[in-house]
């Protein structure tokens, strides 16, 4: 019996299922894991839904040895979801691309990163930075004195995305809670960092099977820093950045991806560029991004790097340019934030999403896209993941794309209804 020709996706949540539909297109069957029953993408037709959490590294080893026998599984891989360790396993056992386990671990983890930078010779491209147990908070208090030279510094966990966990640090008092937070997302430990100042930025690219650059890309992202954890407000994509700029982020994203190992598939970096015009890593990792880059902005411009990616992951020819220039414009996503800190009039039990919006808001190219519904209850965010929605809008410049982004993002943030 021939065995239909099928890819196996880690992730079913919302920002897996442009993936997914992708996948379609080219003419694979999806084979979709999660570790949340009821996920979007598992709902999608045609899907063969497997529930197993995204994060279960030996599961997904044995469920793969089971679905090689049933199916021609051709790839493995993912969007917007933090596994690389989870992708990498299973992609050994399928037997298909895909990078090293030792180097997906190495991506997933903010102190492997720091530390294999470092014994790079990379330090010019980091902040200051030092490993803290936890365990002896007046010791790192002092270490942060003497590294870090003062306040504020940033505290992070060692492998959460999405700022779970991250307070930006203002005073020695504020130190030990901080710490105690990030360790709490586990590894007992966590990184602390002197806390840099800039323009921020994501790049992302997709190596070949011979190392070469198949896709690159960078986008401008925005951030309120108000309430003490980095809230992303959106992007734009592509970056504004000066040519000069540009090639800088680019020389450090291949200098990077080298001294970690990566050599084939995704890769991303979330960057810094200092007033002084010095790009810095803030983190990177062995996937393509969230927050609806890869999945919508890209696309929305004429370029299509999850196609490039599952082409690559199966061993299929890729057609996905080398460019980081607009093919048709600019795209924006801006988030929905009716519940952002500060706001206390919005924080409650969701009512009802707003259906209708004023003429403004429609009368461009956008899509919205929910990430709550009606009885869900809204607080003050803690990390980026909490965010309510997004607006993703097109224009033909930079300046409006971004414009009618956030414009129909307020107004939506603020027709959501809430009750106490």
């Amino acid at each position: 019996m021939n065995k239909p020709d099928a890819i196996l996706l880690i992730g079913a949540g919302a920002l897996q299922v442009p993936l997914v539909r992708e996948a379609q297109a080219l003419g694979l069957l999806p084979l979709v894991t999660d570790g949340n029953p009821h996920a979007p993408a598992f709902r999608l037709p045609g899907v063969q839904p497997f529930v197993v959490s995204t994060i279960d590294v030996d599961g997904h080893r044995e469920l793969t040895h089971d679905l090689v026998r049933q199916y021609h599984v051709l790839g493995v891989c993912t969007a917007g979801a933090d596994v690389a360790p989870t992708v990498a396993a299973a992609a050994e056992v399928a037997g298909t691309p895909g990078i090293q386990f030792e180097v997906a671990e190495r991506t997933h983890n903010k102190a492997k990163v720091r530390y294999a930078l470092l014994t790079a010779g990379l330090s010019g491209y980091q902040p200051q930075w030092f490993v803290s147990t936890g365990s002896h908070p007046s010791a790192d208090a002092f270490a942060q004195d003497i590294i870090l030279g003062g306040f504020p510094i940033i505290i992070k966990p060692l492998q959460e995305r999405a700022s779970r966990g991250i307070n930006i640090v203002a005073t020695r008092g504020a130190m030990s809670p901080a710490i105690a937070k990030a360790c709490a997302y586990g590894e007992g430990a966590c990184i602390i960092e002197q806390y840099l100042t800039g323009t921020e930025h994501s790049a992302e690219g997709i190596f070949g099977t011979d190392g070469s650059l198949l896709w690159f890309n960078i986008v401008d992202r925005f951030f309120d820093y108000s309430s003490g954890v980095p809230i992303e407000e959106g992007h734009v994509n592509p970056s504004a950045l000066v040519p000069l700029r540009r090639a800088a982020v680019y020389r450090m994203f291949l200098d990077v991806a080298h001294a970690l190992g990566v050599v084939w598939g995704p890769f991303k970096i979330d960057a810094l560029i200092t007033p002084e015009g010095d790009p810095k890593v803030l983190e990177c990792t062995a996937r393509l991004s969230g927050g609806w880059d890869c999945q919508g902005t890209s696309p929305w411009t004429g370029r299509q790097p999850m196609r490039a990616l599952l082409q690559l992951a199966c061993s299929l020819p890729v057609d996905a340019p080398l460019t980081w220039t607009p093919l048709q414009g600019y795209a924006a996503c801006a988030a929905i934030l009716p519940e952002k800190t500060g706001v206390p009039e919005k924080t409650g039990v969701v009512q009802a999403l707003p259906t209708r919006w004023p003429q403004m808001v429609m009368s461009y190219p956008q899509e919205v896209l929910w990430a709550v519904k009606p009885g869900d209850v809204l607080g003050s965010i803690e990390h980026n993941a909490q965010r309510s929605g997004f607006v993703l809008a097109h224009a033909h410049t930079y300046a409006d794309a971004w414009q009618r982004a956030q414009s129909a993002a307020q107004a939506l943030a603020a027709a959501v209804e809430v009750a106490p």
